[in-house]
């Protein structure tokens, strides 16, 4: 559970929504980060923005993108 109140899809600002409803395409829920960034859009746009530009980037391999997804996950207690 986020420390932090999610923002919910119906007060959403304008800016972020697309952001939620490719959260929907891609995981059939809005994530928290995103609930939690859409507070500060100019944050949560940025934040998204370089994570596109890493992603994006080549530098960093699928599989060790993958690998990476997991152990973070694993150390923030996510069950996948």
């Amino acid at each position: 559970m986020a420390r932090i109140r999610p923002v919910p899809e119906s007060e959403a600002p304008a800016e972020v929504r697309a952001l939620f409803a490719r959260n929907h395409e891609l995981y059939g829920q809005v994530l928290n980060s995103t609930g939690v960034y859409a507070h500060r859009p100019g944050i949560q746009l940025g934040v998204k923005g370089l994570a596109d530009a890493v992603a994006g980037s080549g530098l960093v391999p699928a599989r060790l993108r993958f690998l990476l997804n997991v152990r973070v996950a694993s150390l923030v207690g996510c069950p996948f």
